[in-house]
């Protein structure tokens, strides 16, 4: 996904888990935020953004 010309990172998952490739992401490439899909609830940590799966509709 990209926003203002920017490189968004999106991860989808089973269940709330251990996001490795998206950290790396964000250490070598400095996006504004990172949203990750999962079965469960919303929220944030850092730059990621934790958002339940139904919400990708929305993007």
């Amino acid at each position: 996904m990209t926003r203002d010309g920017k490189i968004i990172p999106v991860e989808v998952k089973s269940k709330n888990g251990r996001t490795v490739s998206m950290n790396g992401f964000i250490k070598k490439y400095d996006p504004p935020y990172a949203l990750k899909f999962v079965s469960g609830n919303i929220g944030i940590d850092g730059k990621k953004v934790t958002l339940p799966l139904y919400m990708a509709i929305f993007l």
